[in-house]
């Protein structure tokens, strides 16, 4: 049997935010030896490694020069979607195991991903790529109905730049919205709206096989924006439902390339069946690779970092099915005087984390993209309902007071409709 603890096997991580931090105390705890590169150098992630290098992720040459100073690595990951392919540019020129720079380039395009998806079926939905207002309008009219939806073919995620068009009329508003929101020179990606549930789901490959470890269910923000208000876990599919899914992420990842490693494959599911919208390859944001861990028994991020070192992963496939909700604090727009968050929350053993990212003097915006969001609570349990219920409590509690004297609470999702028109 393979130890689950390496030693001293030497990961270089791209990104050292303050939601990485429990993946790189996780990958320390395994037995490796962490170098963390993130060009801010006040980066929480690089005081939790053994080596912290305050240098851009995207940065190749640097970070090539700056592991080789320090010994070496056995595999490179990403934390992040602006370090994908810099993990495999620097993979390959150290000769180090890794999905080639041909399938991370497909992996961070979102046009890419729609081409190469194009021969799997009915896994993926009516695509154009433009790059001018002319072009949008053109094939907008090409794909023949509304609703549909622009997004930026290159972007840093987080739903920059997506918008749900309902007719000819907003057209302009949302291919300029993409275009904002995507990586510079960015073409624009319009598709075919597909009607239904939202989910994403953690997958694991590794010589040629795929597991779905988890698979959670989405709440959007209000139309026209398509951001994340909760993510629920476990998914509310039948087993034969599920079963497609995986059918399809095995499709999707073989058809970009995507050979070994770990990655976050967001899609619909339609009356017909599931439907591809983008794939990251790497693990899903924020908390989810520590949600995937109470989820299905599996430690993501450090059979990632196995896997990158090119060794085979210690437990591939699920072992359990608890529940979890990971609820993004949503405020009311506004600037901000004080935030009071209840200490018995903080210590409660259904709370895996909790905290609100902004503080006092900040103006709360509405909700466009991930950025305005205004916190989260990473809610844990045996089951959903316990999930979320410990989710829908802290909402409850949870308030800030603003600065015209007034205090709201966190917007539970039944409060969201409501919340966002006042």
């Amino acid at each position: 049997m393979i130890s689950k603890r390496m030693i001293s096997k030497r990961i270089l991580i791209l990104g050292g935010g303050r939601y990485n931090v429990p993946s790189i105390r996780a990958a320390r705890e395994a037995g490796f030896i962490t170098l963390v590169a993130d060009k801010n150098s006040d980066a929480p992630g690089l005081k939790a490694a053994n080596h912290g290098l305050a240098i851009d992720l995207t940065d190749c040459e640097s970070l090539t020069r700056a592991v080789t100073e320090h010994g070496g690595v056995d595999g490179v990951v990403s934390m992040a979607e602006a370090g994908v392919r810099a993990a495999a540019n620097i993979s390959a020129r150290l000769s180090l195991p890794s999905i080639s720079e041909d399938a991370a380039a497909n992996a961070t395009s979102k046009a890419a991903m729609r081409r190469n998806w194009e021969g799997i079926g009915n896994y993926s939905t009516n695509f154009e790529v433009v790059a001018t207002l002319n072009e949008a309008r053109a094939s907008a009219e090409k794909l023949g109905h509304f609703p549909l939806i622009f997004k930026p073919d290159r972007s840093l995620g987080g739903s920059r730049g997506v918008t749900r068009v309902e007719r000819a009329e907003d057209v302009a508003n949302a291919f300029h919205a993409a275009q904002a929101g995507g990586l510079a020179n960015s073409d624009v990606v319009i598709e075919q709206c597909v009607e239904g549930s939202e989910h994403s789901a953690e997958v694991m490959i590794w010589e040629g096989q795929t597991s779905v470890l988890c698979i959670g269910q989405k709440i959007k923000s209000l139309l026209p924006y398509r951001v994340d208000v909760s993510v629920q876990y476990p998914v509310q599919l039948t087993a034969v439902q599920e079963a497609t899914v995986g059918n399809m992420c095995r499709s999707a990842v073989g058809a970009l390339g995507v050979t070994q490693g770990v990655a976050h494959i967001e899609f619909g599911f339609a009356p017909q069946g599931p439907v591809l919208f983008e794939l990251g390859a790497r693990c899903g944001g924020g908390h989810t690779p520590q949600i995937a861990h109470h989820v299905s028994g599996v430690n993501e991020f450090v059979e990632a970092c196995r896997m990158a070192c090119g060794i085979p992963p210690s437990q591939f496939n699920p072992v359990r099915r608890r529940g979890a909700d990971y609820r993004f604090l949503v405020f009311a727009p506004g600037v901000v005087e004080k935030i009071m968050i209840p200490e018995m929350l903080i210590t409660d053993e259904h709370v895996l984390d909790l905290g609100v990212t902004v503080q006092p003097g900040d103006v709360i915006r509405p909700l466009r993209s991930t950025s305005d969001r205004a916190g989260f609570l990473v809610a844990i349990g045996e089951t959903l309902q316990e999930a979320a219920e410990c989710a829908d409590r802290g909402c409850r509690e949870i308030s800030i007071r603003y600065a015209d004297g007034s205090s709201r609470h966190a917007s539970e999702l039944v409060e969201f409709r409501e919340l966002a028109h006042s």
